[in-house]
């Protein structure tokens, strides 16, 4: 399409109004929603000391259109139990009224909500009212300028943005655990029960209306099916969620068989599987399955996803899990050197494939603490929006360079996990500041002539567009 437009492959425009009430939402998708300010001293501490997470949505209906995000890709996420354990908390946290709150300072829903997902323990049907509810929220803007639809193949992706003032809604899942219920949840099903009951939700999810084009086989907690990488850091690492139980590990029976489900074309549309999230090792027995499986079925390649990635640095994934992921670290680095991001091995390995990867627009996940250090220390505003630019094109070129061929600028994209709690980038916190970053990052471009050998002779505006537009569109093209 000639057309200029913005994709975004991972944002969450549907957590904060979906859970706005519990068992009704009091409010919409296209709703400006602002985290209520907690009541309690020690929420309301973490609400005014923590700037970097944004306490207002990001990726409202209205912002996604202001910014011509036309072809958001919307995760569907049930809030994990790990959340509500938190620990080693002083004496002011220990009510349950407190740590309600501090979650409400956090995800911006309501308490009503918090205090249903905490005790609820079926994931599988907190999915379904996920998805119930924003396929109810498709339709005509409030204001009538805009029209919202999902879009269940690149055929009706196509058909929704021929028409003007239109957004494009694709669906995706982040994490696994959705697909367990309570019995899957109990600990008192067999491995035989287990695997029919994973059969039958994986159907019921192809079933819908509009099937989740991917899902994230991992998220911050282990479930049961694929170890996961380490995600917090700093205090929240040290002491107030664990995610040990799980950490590193590989797949295990469940999660082979899980995955192949969700893959297979024999039970309905293939749902592919995003990496994110996932332990190196589980990652590295993904690669191989999907590797063996694309040399035997030539004409039915699977692509890998990582849908809201940054890079490390590290030229293997043996080198990325070398040292244990801790604050250290990244000292001393431009990049943030955890194994949750990816090595040059990895990135070579989704390139094969004709894959997806998805940079992030949070700082801390795309830098290491070389870069935290040297905007700390500026002042000038177009001097600290040029490292914000410089990081996110860093990244860009680690991809770019471990490839080592222009096709490289297919595989790169925009994955923004705007409303996922991140640290955004300072100007760029939005879903509504997507043409200012487009034309930001063009300029930088054009002034610095940055990296310009990497450019294979491509000009900055074509290789922007293809981040911020021409690679997803051409992917869902050949894949869904």
């Amino acid at each position: 399409m000639d057309e200029l437009f913005f994709a975004d492959v991972h944002v969450h425009p549907n957590l904060k109004s979906a859970y706005s009430g519990y068992p009704k939402p009091q409010r919409n998708m296209w709703e400006f929603i602002d985290h209520p300010v907690p009541e309690g001293k020690a929420a309301r501490y973490a609400y005014n000391n923590s700037p970097n997470v944004a306490k207002y949505s990001q990726t409202n209906l209205y912002a996604l259109a202001e910014g011509n995000v036309r072809v958001p890709t919307i995760s569907l996420y049930p809030l994990e139990k790990g959340f509500m354990d938190i620990r080693n908390l002083p004496k002011l946290l220990t009510n349950k009224k407190s740590r309600i709150e501090m979650m409400q300072v956090v995800t911006g829903n309501e308490i009503s909500s918090i205090e249903y997902l905490r005790d609820t323990n079926d994931y599988f049907k907190i999915l379904q009212f996920e998805y119930n509810y924003v396929s109810s929220n498709q339709g005509y803007s409030p204001n009538k300028k805009y029209h919202f639809k999902l879009v269940n193949s690149y055929y009706s992706l196509i058909d929704q943005l021929s028409k003007p003032n239109t957004l494009a809604g694709v669906l995706s899942i982040e994490g696994a655990h959705s697909l367990f219920d309570e019995a899957m949840l109990s600990g008192k099903l067999s491995p035989t029960e287990m695997k029919k009951k994973m059969e039958e939700h994986v159907g019921i999810i192809k079933s819908w209306d509009v099937h989740p084009f991917s899902i994230n086989l991992c998220h911050h907690f282990y479930n049961h099916l694929a170890g996961h990488s380490r995600s917090f850091w700093g205090l929240v690492r040290k002491g107030f969620l664990n995610q040990n139980e799980g950490l590193g590990r590989g797949l295990n029976g469940l999660g082979i068989k899980t995955m192949k489900e969700l893959l297979s074309k024999n039970n309905g549309p293939r749902i592919h599987v995003d990496i994110k999230h996932m332990s190196v090792k589980s990652r590295k027995e993904l690669y191989n399955w999907i590797r063996s499986y694309n040399y035997i079925s030539n004409n039915d390649k699977i692509p890998i996803i990582a849908s809201h990635a940054g890079v490390n640095g590290f030229k293997t994934m043996n080198a990325s899990i070398a040292t244990p992921d801790h604050e250290k670290k990244s000292k001393n680095h431009v990049f943030n050197r955890w194994s949750i991001n990816l090595s040059d091995e990895e990135i070579r390995i989704i390139h094969e494939t004709g894959g997806l990867i998805g940079l992030m627009l949070d700082k801390h996940k795309l830098g290491g603490e070389k870069f935290h250090s040297t905007i700390a220390n500026i002042t000038d505003e177009r001097k600290l929006k040029d490292e914000y630019l410089k990081i996110f094109l860093d990244n860009v070129f680690q991809i770019v360079h471990a490839v080592g061929h222009p096709s490289a600028w297919d595989i790169i994209c925009i994955g923004s996990d705007l409303d996922g709690g991140i640290q955004h980038f300072d100007f760029y916190d939005k879903a509504s500041t997507f043409p200012q970053l487009y034309a930001d990052l063009i300029e930088y471009l054009e002034r610095t002539s940055y990296q310009k050998k990497l450019w294979y002779g491509e000009t900055a505006e074509t290789l922007i567009r293809k981040i911020m537009q021409t690679n997803v569109m051409n992917f869902y093209e050949k894949h869904f």
